[in-house]
C-alpha cells in the first residue's frame, strides 16, 4: 500500500540477498526495478521468482500449449536483459509484465499459423481460479464454487479478463488499462459492467458464493 513505508536501496539490496522469495510492496518493487535496470543480478533473481509462475498463470488464459508459453515468459525476460539499460520507470512491475507478455503471446500466435487460442468451441478466456490465492473461496462449498467458475465463463472475453486482472490478480484501473490497451475510464467502466453481469446470471441461484460477491463488492 502507498502508506506503506519504502525500503532505501541499500535495505532492499541486503533483503534480495537474504531472502529473495519474499514479495515487497509495489513502492519497494520500483525501486527493486530501478536495480535491475543498473545490473544487479538479485533484482533480477527477484523479478523471475516473484512473477514466473504468476505470469505462466495469467498467459495459459490465452493460449493451451503451456510449453509456448513458458518459453514467451522465457523470451520476455531475455528481452528485459538484453534492454535494461533502455526500460523506462514503471508505476507497477506486475502491469508491465502483464502487458508484456500479453503482446508477446499474441505476436507469435499471429505469426505461427500452427498456434492458434484455444479452440474448443468456448472464448479463448478461461477462467479457472486457484483456492489457495483468494482465501475466501476455501469457505465455498465445491458446488458453489463450480457455479462460479461456469457462470465467470459465460461473461464476454473482455469481462472474464478484467475480473481475473481486477479480483484475481489485484491490479488497478490504470494497470488495466494498460494491460487491455484501453483508456483508464473505459477500464472501470467495464469492470463495473463484468459485475453488474455477473449477478445477474447468479440470481437464479443460492448458495455460499454470495459471500463471494459480497467480498468482491466491498474490497
Amino acid at each position: 500500500m502507498e502508506s506503506e513505508k519504502s525500503l532505501s536501496k541499500e535495505q532492499l539490496q541486503f533483503k534480495l540477498i537474504n531472502d529473495v522469495g519474499e514479495g515487497f510492496p509495489e513502492k519497494d518493487e520500483r525501486l527493486i526495478w530501478e536495480l535491475f535496470k543498473k545490473g544487479d543480478e538479485q533484482s533480477l533473481i527477484y523479478l523471475y521468482r516473484r512473477y514466473a509462475d504468476i505470469l505462466f498463470n495469467y498467459g495459459r488464459q490465452f493460449s493451451d500449449r503451456n510449453e509456448y508459453v513458458r518459453d514467451c515468459i522465457q523470451e520476455l525476460f531475455y528481452d528485459l536483459i538484453d534492454k535494461r539499460k533502455g526500460l523506462g520507470d514503471v508505476q507497477s512491475v506486475k502491469g508491465y509484465l502483464f502487458a508484456s507478455l500479453k503482446r508477446k503471446i499474441f505476436r507469435g500466435l499471429k505469426k505461427e499459423e500452427q498456434l492458434s487460442l484455444k479452440s474448443d468451441g468456448k472464448s479463448p478466456f478461461e477462467i479457472g481460479f486457484y483456492t489457495e490465492s483468494i482465501p475466501l473461496l476455501q469457505t465455498i462449498d465445491k458446488k458453489d464454487y463450480s457455479i462460479i467458475e461456469k457462470q465467470l465463463n459465460t461473461l464476454p472475453a473482455l469481462q472474464k479478463e478484467v475480473i481475473l486482472l481486477y479480483f484475481y490478480e489485484g491490479l488497478g484501473y490504470s494497470e488495466i488499462a494498460g494491460i487491455m490497451g484501453i483508456k483508464v475510464k473505459s477500464a472501470r467502466a467495464l469492470t463495473y459492467r463484468a459485475l453488474e453481469s455477473l449477478l445477474r446470471k447468479l440470481t437464479p441461484f443460492k448458495g455460499s458464493f454470495y459471500l463471494f460477491l459480497i467480498h468482491w463488492i466491498t474490497h
